[in-house]
């Protein structure tokens, strides 16, 4: 008999488990998962809650041959291993972000974050201060986290080195379970952990900056402590502007969708244009350096998002003329090949 309960306890906790992150179900160092690269401009379904919850992505593209793998490794195997020394797995989404943290039985928290930017380099969020907290145990259905962190933020920014003090606030949740279809499969018995963080800095020639990052992941923890599908969106702009500096988003699924979505379309946020401006800052003359087509064109847009200069031809040694337009921080965006880049200028 009491075998017979103790099975029955067992099969209740499996259960239980099944629908809730704890410790016991975190992922571990070795772990990976190779997920289909899908359509970046998709809407995220935020509005999508509930415990019966039907996140349907069965019209969802992929990117035809494009992969992408999540890591769990050994922080003191990455390159930034010495900004982590009290972190004990680093979550890697590959060419995004690495999520660097540690857990007890009663929480998971993160020591910070390396988020891979062409722009800038790797933007490194260390807090040593006080970490952030990601999620409580047990941490199911309805329950919701809310914490306040603080730390360094490191990069280069036009060849110059930054290290700005950073503080940030979190709110992280469990915010629906129910079923998630992609392509023609259907995966009952999901849950969706939520999390939205913001850091923001002080940073030289930009002033005061945000960082924010929305992240959707999707479990099936009966089969996969892994999440199965993740939907991101990682975005920097200085504070109280409309027109971010940065916006990234990524989709990743495990189970394959059925339609294919052109190679230029919601990829082009994240190619770029190989060109370069100078100089930077700029007291007025701006040079821009590159390969061109014949329709490439300019616009030159304040932190409102006004566009305040623009030109409808471009070519290798254009030159700009910004000594007409106040001081202060501005975007040069390059439309060339159907691909836009940016790049930000400061005009002294």
């Amino acid at each position: 008999m009491k075998i017979k309960i103790l099975i029955a306890s067992l099969a209740i906790t499996s259960i239980s488990n099944a629908q809730s992150l704890t410790q016991i179900n975190e992922p571990t160092i070795g772990q990976s998962s190779t997920m289909y690269l899908c359509d970046s401009n998709a809407v995220n379904l935020a509005s999508v809650i509930g415990n019966t919850a039907v996140w349907d992505y069965s019209q969802l593209g992929k990117y035809t041959s494009q992969l992408r793998t999540i890591n769990i490794v050994d922080p003191a195997t990455t390159t930034n291993a010495s900004s982590f020394t009290n972190s004990t797995i680093a979550f890697q989404i590959q060419n995004f972000i690495s999520t660097y943290s540690s857990s007890t039985s009663s929480d998971r928290n993160s020591q910070g974050f390396v988020f891979k930017e062409p722009s800038l380099g790797d933007v490194i969020a260390e807090y040593t201060s006080n970490n952030e907290v990601l999620m409580t145990y047990p941490f199911a259905f309805g329950n919701t986290s809310t914490d306040n962190f603080s730390g360094n933020l490191s990069f280069n920014f036009n060849g110059i080195a930054q290290n700005p003090s950073c503080t940030g606030t979190v709110i992280s949740s469990i915010d629906g379970k129910g079923s998630l279809k992609v392509g023609n499969t259907t995966i009952p018995n999901v849950i969706r952990y939520k999390i939205e963080d913001r850091t923001t800095a002080s940073i030289m020639f930009l002033g005061d900056i945000e960082f924010t990052r929305i992240q959707f992941e999707y479990y099936d923890l009966a089969n996969s402590n892994l999440p199965i599908f993740i939907h991101a969106n990682a975005k920097v702009q200085n504070v109280g502007s409309t027109t971010p500096l940065i916006d990234r988003s990524i989709v990743l699924s495990s189970f394959e969708p059925t339609s294919v979505v052109s190679a230029n379309v919601g990829l082009t946020s994240n190619k770029t244009n190989n060109f370069n401006i100078y100089p930077n800052p700029t007291k007025g003359e701006l040079t821009i350096n590159g390969e061109f087509n014949s329709d490439a064109q300019i616009r030159v847009i304040d932190q409102t998002g006004r566009e305040i200069i623009s030109a409808l031809s471009l070519s290798n040694g254009s030159k700009i003329d910004l000594s007409s337009i106040n001081k202060g921080l501005y975007t040069v965006e390059i439309t060339n090949n159907g691909v836009k880049s940016t790049k930000n200028i400061v005009v002294e």
